[in-house]
């Protein structure tokens, strides 16, 4: 009788590489991964207690780091602990090398990277050391002097490496880190800006429901209350946002937004620095301070569904009075901003069905179910969006971002993305005079060609249109128009039945041949 993988491990994996299964010599990786992982183990044991930093510990390190790209983490859960709890203690080591850090930094950073793996119940790591770390070297009172060196990457590195311990920390961190950090908060003082930024990357936004009242409450109202005070868009504004759209996410269905949703769209408006009366007059020092677009969506998209429906009113509302400014005829700097946050919603919003519907439940608090999108939320997000996405298409900026906002909208609804595409792809697959035009269409239509493919209950009809629309791109293939055969190229690419297919090669080889 075969062997399960437990019985030839003597423990169960947290988490294998499954193509490993595949090799020619599968039935050997246990035993060669195990007698790796106990030289591992037994060797950075060993030097650490004999405190060689150098070789010793440096060098067992990064064989665990090869050991993991090799196999994953194929190690038993306590040894995951203890590997993190050690590294832990290693990166916090005081005026430890920075170069050493880093690398300590970033295998910890992917031993903790799959959170799902471990629970509050099995880690629990200390804020503290990370913060002096952190500050020692972020605010150092010596570098600008010349008498320290830090790289580019270390500020990187130790958020990123912050952002991973983070759901770790105990229940009386929250506590601890307002005690600390509340004197801070003096809008006056150049000390705001430090104090947000250290409420934003170290408060704890994961806590389960039962310990809300020692997480997110202890300081939610004094903060929303504190961002909707301030009317001049001071620099540490930004950092409030960052960790409103954190929260937000991390706990949707547990906090009532409803009271502040008509002045979150009203800053986000504002902080998207549109050009506004006969003058096209712009505030130049919101342009520094604005938004990032990357959580403007993460928030945003948390807000949507709900009992009220306010958000997606509100949302609505947001694009009917910014969908001119998509307008090909329109440029300007504010333009980018514009494009990236009509990419990047209906991505977010998609990760957030893919985190309701179809993602495995983990110990991370799930969303109850009087606030999961509902068909009608997503079909007046859809509806929302479609204007000043077919409107982007042709935007001086290039059709990218409209076919990436397209692809992500016709995953949800097909039925009301792909038809409208397919009334501009056709008679610009026809007409002679807008070249522009038909690169512009065939970008958006190769970003919605799976769902056209694919069809399915609402959109059956979908696989009918692939024929023709390939017959009509033919004649395109151009070997001297090098975009032309490109975007024709990435069309043909969506696989149709083998008849059809074989069909259509004899035609294109034909027109491949007389070029």
């Amino acid at each position: 009788m075969k062997k399960t993988q437990p019985d030839t491990l003597d423990f169960v994996p947290q988490k294998d590489i499954v193509y490993n299964k595949l090799l020619p010599y599968a039935d050997r990786l246990d035993a060669e991964s195990n007698d790796i992982l106990s030289k591992i183990k037994g060797n950075l044991g060993r030097a650490v207690q004999l405190r060689e930093i150098w070789p010793g510990v440096l060098f067992w390190t990064r064989k665990l780091s090869t050991y993991m790209r090799l196999y994953g983490r194929k190690f038993s859960k306590e040894d995951h602990v203890l590997f993190i709890k050690l590294l832990y203690e290693l990166v916090t080591i005081p005026k430890l090398e920075i170069s050493m850090m880093q690398g300590l930094a970033r295998l910890l950073i992917n031993l903790l990277k799959k959170r799902e793996l471990l629970s509050r119940e099995d880690l629990e790591l200390p804020w503290r050391p990370l913060y002096e770390l952190y500050d020692r070297i972020l605010f150092s009172k010596t570098e600008h002097l010349g008498l320290n060196w830090f790289p580019n990457s270390v500020e990187s590195v130790l958020k990123t490496l912050v952002k991973s311990c983070r759901p770790y920390f105990s229940e009386a961190a929250t506590q601890e880190m307002l005690d600390e950090w509340r004197p801070l908060l003096c809008p006056f003082d150049v000390t705001m800006q430090r104090a947000i930024s250290y409420f934003e990357l170290f408060l704890p936004t994961t806590l389960p429901p039962e310990l809300h009242h020692r997480g997110f409450k202890l300081w939610f109202d004094e903060l929303v209350s504190l961002w909707v005070s301030v009317q001049n868009l001071p620099s540490w504004e930004v950092h409030l946002v960052n960790l409103f759209a954190r929260l937000a996410n991390d706990n949707i269905g547990y906090i009532d937004w409803d009271p502040y949703i008509p002045k979150i769209f009203t800053r986000i408006l504002r902080s998207l620095n549109l050009p506004v009366g006969t003058s096209q007059m712009i505030v130049p020092r919101y342009v520094t301070n604005a938004y990032d677009i990357s959580h403007v969506v993460l928030w945003v998209s948390a807000l949507l569904g709900g009992p009220s429906k306010q958000a997606q009113g509100q949302l609505s509302g947001l694009f009917n009075s910014i969908t001119s400014f998509f307008h090909p005829s329109n440029h300007g700097r504010w333009l980018m901003k514009l494009m990236k946050l009509l990419q990047r919603l209906p991505a977010s919003v998609v990760r957030r069905l893919h985190r309701e519907r179809y993602k495995k439940p983990t110990w991370l608090t799930p969303i109850p179910d009087s606030h999961k999108l509902t068909e009608e939320d997503i079909t007046d997000f859809v509806e929302s969006m479609m204007q000043p996405v077919l409107l982007a298409m042709f935007s001086k900026t290039g059709s990218l971002d409209a076919a990436q906002a397209l692809q992500n909208l016709a995953l949800m609804r097909p039925e009301l993305v792909i038809p409208p595409v397919l009334e501009k792809t056709y008679p610009a697959l026809e007409t002679l005079t807008e070249p522009h035009q038909l690169t512009a269409t065939l970008s958006c239509m190769i970003g919605v060609a799976r769902s056209l493919v694919s069809g399915g209950q609402r959109f059956p009809e979908g696989p009918t249109h692939m024929l023709p629309l390939l017959m009509r791109a033919l004649p395109g293939v151009d070997p001297n128009d090098f975009s032309k055969c490109e975007f024709r190229f990435c069309l043909f690419s969506p696989s149709f039945s083998s008849a059809e297919f074989e069909d259509f090669v004899l035609q294109f080889m034909d027109r491949y041949v007389q070029h």
